[in-house]
């Protein structure tokens, strides 16, 4: 078994600089800090959520605040709108599962530190470093099939990210690296394909995991190089690469070969939605149009096909769910932070036209994974009229962004009714643009922190 360098990952982590990454490297690291924020934003928007801070909110402490970390993190992945997913190079992998998603897991810390006053500019630094340090865990292992990606790489970004904050030598943060990646939820995969709300606290608890294992490392607590490489290299991953995640740290950046989600629901779901939008591009209302729609026949690969739940017992089970996605798009133009809001789930009308949704498996679609996820959908009317179109692959991937505009948007719209109109638009300049001055992530969690969470 071969081992792992963590204190070459760790010298990385101290020794990088924002002003050393190339230009579209920043650009898309900005992007994803955005778009990650207006994820955890748009979970405080749901109840359950709400609930929970409450809860927690007793065991909030100045120092390493348990119920503020679990909750924001809890909240970053509740929409399933969590974008940064990394994909082994080999490209093998079935089902096609991300291995790390590790921006929702150290966002948290980060906003923790904007809380105590850290700049933007640090914060967008420490989250490049973190979070090009996750996705290498990730891009350089493969999840064993039947497990869940949150809790398993990201608390290694919160560690890194909470090492650095706290001014850690690189001794100790490669320390904090071992203990925060050996002890990972591995957790099924089965259960938020099924509704299971957990799977968000999973991120959330990966959160507290990483920070809290910053902590010990500075008390001295020790590590094993070797325990996470067994764990990585035989029981929750195999393949490990140790290749992917030292060579070239600061030259090639992993972090930029990962996605940013248009849609607030699984991955699997986006190539569905985006060949519906494309074969109703013109027709105004498409759900009401030509005497109102009659079908949506969806062709896609296998594990699309499966999530074909057209009554749904949870927010996160429509999130699996294409049929129910569908007839939220179909009815709302888009899919955003409020489309499953309790009262918006429950409308008579997305039951009836989940209804209609027809889902297959095409074989020659399967065959095209994990490279292509291709999709097929035909929507026919009551007036008998009919459109198609087929793509290839969801958008946001590299080969196909979104641009600035379009991430800008979708966070706006999952900020409302957390942010001022003011705070999101100065977070826009801040964050995406870089133009608005330090401080604007400290105004976020003057906002939050207190009101939204603990």
């Amino acid at each position: 078994m071969t081992g792992i360098d963590t204190a070459r990952i760790a010298a990385f982590a101290h020794r990088a600089r924002i002003d050393d990454a190339p230009g579209d490297v920043v650009a898309f690291t900005r992007a994803l800090l955005l778009d990650t924020l207006g994820a955890l934003l748009g979970g405080l928007r749901y109840p359950t959520v709400r609930a929970l801070g409450e809860a927690l909110r007793p065991s909030v402490t100045t120092d390493l605040p348990f119920g503020r970390l679990l909750t924001l993190g809890t909240a970053a992945t509740w929409l399933d709108a969590d974008s940064g997913g990394a994909f082994h190079p080999q490209g093998h992998r079935l089902p096609p599962v991300p291995t790390a998603h590790p921006a929702p897991h150290s966002l948290p810390v980060l906003l923790h530190a904007a809380a105590g006053g850290v700049d933007d500019r640090r914060l967008v630094e420490i989250f490049l470093i973190a979070n090009e340090i996750g996705m290498r865990f990730g891009v350089g292992t493969t999840l064993r099939p039947g497990l869940h990606p949150h809790g398993i790489h990201g608390p290694v970004a919160a560690a890194v990210a909470t090492a650095l904050l706290d001014g850690l030598s690189p001794a100790t943060t490669a320390t904090a690296v071992e203990l925060a990646g050996s002890a990972p939820m591995a957790a099924t995969l089965a259960v938020p394909m099924r509704g299971g709300t957990v799977r968000n606290l999973w991120t959330g608890l990966g959160a507290w995991h990483g920070a809290a294992a910053a902590r010990r490392a500075a008390d001295g607590v020790t590590g094993s190089a070797a325990l996470l490489a067994a764990l990585l290299d035989g029981l929750v991953c195999t393949d490990l690469s140790t290749t992917e995640l030292t060579t070239g740290l600061g030259e090639r950046w992993r972090l930029a070969d990962s996605y940013l989600k248009p849609y607030a629901c699984a991955r699997w779901v986006h190539p569905a939605l985006d060949a519906f939008r494309a074969a109703v591009a013109d027709v105004p209302d498409p759900a009401y149009a030509r005497g109102g729609l009659a079908v949506i026949e969806v062709d896609t690969f296998a594990f699309a096909a499966s999530l074909s739940a057209t009554e749904v017992s949870s927010d996160l089970h429509a999130r699996f769910s294409v049929p129910v996605s569908l007839a939220t798009l179909a009815l709302d133009g888009e899919l955003a932070a409020d489309g499953f809001l309790p009262d918006r789930l429950a409308r008579p009308e997305v039951g009836a036209l989940a209804a209609l949704v027809r889902l297959r498996e095409e074989p020659e679609f399967t065959a095209a994974l994990p490279r292509e996820r291709p999709t097929t959908v035909t929507v026919g009317w009551r007036d008998g009229a009919t459109a198609s179109a087929t793509v290839r692959n969801a958008r946001g991937n590299p080969a196909d962004p979104l641009t600035a505009d379009e991430v800008a948007t979708k966070f706006r719209r999952n900020a409302e009714g957390v942010l001022t109109l003011a705070t999101a638009d100065a977070v826009v300049a801040g964050v995406l643009d870089g133009t608005a001055g330090g401080d604007t992530l400290a105004r976020v969690a003057a906002e939050v922190v207190g009101t939204f969470c603990p």
